[in-house]
């Protein structure tokens, strides 16, 4: 453990200068087998820090300090541009994290953004996560730039990251004279951890937006990318905390008014709801909701469906992100890839036929018992009005025991059907392998899943085995997906079962680290999909490449060759037929994005060629502008262009979304959609303020209506307005 000197901390309370700043690392390491570690310093409650973006606390001069950071990009294992400082100490309540970005230009420190949950990659910023049960696959991800705009998120399977998930903890930042300071505080009863371990995973990450620089302490490796956990820092020394009783209730209290034009009537509502949360042990959380309320919850993207298969639409409600890690199934198998076939999908509890329908309670125990990962969860949803469909008890258990040094084999069972229709049960088993710095140079990664369902319809299976390598040059997937007929998983997600998938890809990745070109890579892809009988039905192949500059502005080119046997007619976006028969075509696109680092930042994406026997232009094109901090514009539109031999339509997607951020903890979220499909508009806008992280306010206000698209000037029809003020708390004992 190194401490922080006095002459040292005396430097910090004066007006900083470069010359305090760590000196530049050396870049001769060995850093395949490079683990830093660090213990960290203990104070007493009595001495905990102001949480202000200052430095000048005594307490930080006993902290333990890291200033050994690398580069990983541009240049792999170099020291970085500019200094940095860590500091790390904890109370038997909290673990403090501060960080000294020193900066030789601080007036080109990019921060933009000041709302909660901003996208961080577009501003300097300083990213921590805590691996707390030694997973070295899943962490808490906390995230702030130098606005003090804060980014929490789960981070799963070292690829997924759910930023709806959002928990108390505190983080200040302040622009200074010679760069920047984050300072974190994020409460022991914010986390679960596993109380055997005697070192956490850790990693720190710094980025310098204006040269595109990431900096990290540890897991020096640009194929791994910032949020994986394959080789992370360690983190030691926290010992004797205190979590009180482990108790946590958070307490709502919603009235609403919603106003049905059509039959002109006004509905009054006062919803309590609320949530407890009891941690067992350090590592395991039980769980109760009452009345869950989602009033809060952002619109889904607006999607048409232009194809076969039902669409899918990702978890956004608190409750079910509360420890989503444990119940994760699979590995890559479903976090990079097709959803089909998902054994348990928590999207489906409270939601039956697109309708949302009463959570009347629901129990959760989610954590880790002795060495076993456990997600056991179960609720009790009310009848889905207009649906005929009666309450269901809906319950679900996920089960994963770590094996070997970095694998990790699970069990899965749900049981239940929220439609009513059958008493559906689901059981799987899953294998996650996992081998870093195979050959010196890359991770392979392999995975299997084997689920059965059950149920009135019939008994049948689901097989997938997934292998994939990742290395700075030659990377990798081949998946094979063996889907029967009446394989049936109520409780997940599944929308084309009997079929045989072989699907991968390969590429190749260049990192020339010019001023032109940062990153390149070219690829090929091929996909075949048959009936279970082995009758060909889908098949595509293709390639790409892919070309990124310093600044992060980027072009891919794709070419597909496709072939489709259509079995059964359907109809694109419900209108134009597409009849049975062989199809093939070839397909063409390019996608353009520049920086999202500027004030204005564009993307547009076209493609254009064939499809069943006609022609199909598809144009989008996204713009987001930052004039200010405080406030953020972005807007979206889609267009699809077909023309086939049994007709033709253009489909329309269109959406606004603003922010305006009066601090970090206070801000109004707008959002706009329509498609000319369905021609429903919808207008929600939001209102959110924490005056304290345990507090909370929020207002919000809905309407949705019809514009037709057959008459001009396009006629509005109003359906629905809604207006909701939820006021909540959170009691920690």
């Amino acid at each position: 453990m190194v401490l922080l000197t006095p002459a040292i901390a005396s430097a910090q309370q004066s007006p900083a200068t470069l010359a305090d700043a760590p000196a530049a690392t050396s870049s001769a390491r060995d850093f395949d087998n490079y683990t830093p570690r660090i213990s960290a310093a203990p104070i007493s409650r009595q001495d905990a820090p102001v949480i202000d973006g200052d430095l000048s606390d005594p307490a930080w001069r006993n902290a333990s300090v890291i200033e050994e950071f690398y580069q990983v990009d541009p240049v792999e294992g170099a020291a970085p541009s500019q200094p940095t400082r860590a500091y790390i100490m904890y109370d038997s309540k909290t673990l403090y994290v501060a960080v000294y970005a020193y900066d030789t230009e601080p007036d080109r420190i990019r921060r933009s953004q000041l709302q909660r949950d901003p996208a961080l990659q577009d501003d300097d910023g300083i990213r921590v996560l805590i691996d707390s049960f030694g997973s070295f696959r899943d962490s808490y991800f906390f995230g702030v730039n130098p606005n003090g705009a804060r980014s929490d998120a789960l981070t799963e399977n070292n690829g997924s990251f759910n930023d709806q998930w959002n928990t108390i903890w505190r983080a200040k930042a302040k622009v200074v004279d010679d760069g920047w300071i984050a300072e974190f505080a994020i409460p022991f009863q914010s986390i679960s951890f596993d109380p055997a371990l005697d070192e956490w995973n850790l990693q720190i990450i710094r980025t310098i937006r204006r040269d595109n620089e990431e900096i990290r302490w540890s897991n020096i490796d640009q194929s791994r990318n910032r949020i994986d956990l394959t080789n992370p820092g360690r983190l030691s020394g926290i010992s004797d905390i205190d979590n009180g009783i482990g108790l946590e209730v958070q307490a709502f209290a919603t009235g609403a008014v919603a106003h049905d034009w059509t039959l002109d009537e006004t509905d009054y509502a006062f919803d309590p709801s609320g949530n407890v949360f009891y941690k067992i042990t350090p590592s395991l959380t039980g769980s109760l909701t009452f009345n869950t309320d989602f009033s809060d919850t952002a619109l889904d993207s607006r999607q048409v469906n232009t194809g076969r298969f039902s669409l899918f639409f990702p978890e956004t409600r608190d409750f079910f992100l509360q420890d989503a890690a444990v119940f994760e199934f699979g590995g890559r198998i479903f976090s990079s890839g097709p959803s089909n076939g998902l054994p348990f999908f928590s999207r489906n509890i409270g939601i039956v036929s697109g309708q949302p329908v009463d959570i009347i309670a629901g129990a959760k125990l989610s954590g880790k018992l002795g060495p076993a990962n456990v997600g056991i969860i179960s609720t009790r949803t009310g009848a889905a009005d207009g649906l005929n469909v009666d309450g269901q008890y809906l319950s679900a258990a996920r089960v994963s025991v770590p094996v070997l040094s970095e694998s990790k084999l699970g069990l899965v069972l749900t049981n239940g059907d929220p439609t009513g229709e059958s008493n559906n049960t689901v059981a799987g088993i899953d294998f996650q392998y996992k081998k870093s710095n195979l050959f010196g140079q890359g991770t392979l990664t392999a995975d299997f899943a084997h689920v059965r369902s059950y149920d009135e319809a019939g008994n049948d299976t689901m097989t997938v085995g997934h292998i994939a390598y990742r290395s700075q040059t030659w990377n990798g997937n081949l998946r094979l997906r063996d889907i029967g007929d009446n394989y049936s998983p109520k409780l997940g997600f599944i929308n084309r079962p009997g079929i045989k998938r072989l699907n991968g890809n390969m590429w190749r990745a260049y990192r020339p680290n010019k001023k032109l070109l940062r990153y390149a890579e070219t690829g090929v892809f091929g996909n075949l999909i048959t009936d279970q009988s082995g009758a060909r039905q889908d098949e595509v192949y293709g390639g790409w490449v892919f070309l990124q500059n310093n600044p992060g502005d980027s072009i891919n080119v794709e070419h597909q060759h496709r072939t489709e046997r259509i079995n059964q007619p359907f109809n694109i976006a419900g209108e134009i037929p597409v009849n049975p028969g062989d199809y093939r075509w070839n397909r063409y696109s390019i996608n353009t994005d520049t920086s999202r680092a500027r004030r204005l930042g564009v993307s547009f994406d076209i493609s254009w060629g064939g499809v069943y026997d006609g022609e199909l232009v598809e144009i989008g094109a996204d713009i987001d502008f930052r004039p200010s901090k405080h406030f953020e514009l972005s807007a979206g539109y889609d267009l699809l262009k077909f023309e086939l031999p049994t007709g033709e339509i253009d489909i329309h997607i269109a959406s606004i979304n603003s922010t305006i951020a009066f601090t970090p903890d206070m801000s109004i979220k707008t959002e706009i959609q329509y498609d000319n499909i369905s021609e429903a508009f919808t207008y929600f806008s939001r209102f959110t303020w924490e005056p304290v992280p345990e507090r909370e306010i929020f207002l919000s206000f809905g309407h949705t209506a019809l514009i037709g698209r057959e008459n001009f000037p396009r006629d509005f029809t109003s359906l629905g307005s809604s207006l909701a003020l939820r006021l909540g708390h959170k009691f920690r004992l």
